[in-house]
């Protein structure tokens, strides 16, 4: 199955399916590259914008 032929088939699940398809990639995500609670608290207080992205420069990004 090509990625293509595999973003059309989530393109035509339900809402629901494609929720626990994504929170199944994030689990997927984590295993590779885990987060201790510590860095994820570091980060999420961050108040340094230059170490912030826009939501355009994210989405670019997660294109492929």
């Amino acid at each position: 199955m090509t990625l293509d032929e595999i973003k059309e088939a989530v393109t035509n699940m339900s809402k629901k399916r494609q929720d626990e398809l994504a929170a199944y990639l994030a689990f997927l995500r984590h295993l590779r590259e885990p987060v201790t609670p510590e860095e994820l608290a570091r980060k999420i207080d961050d108040r340094d914008p230059s170490h912030w992205i826009s939501l355009d420069q994210l989405r670019d990004r997660w294109k492929d």
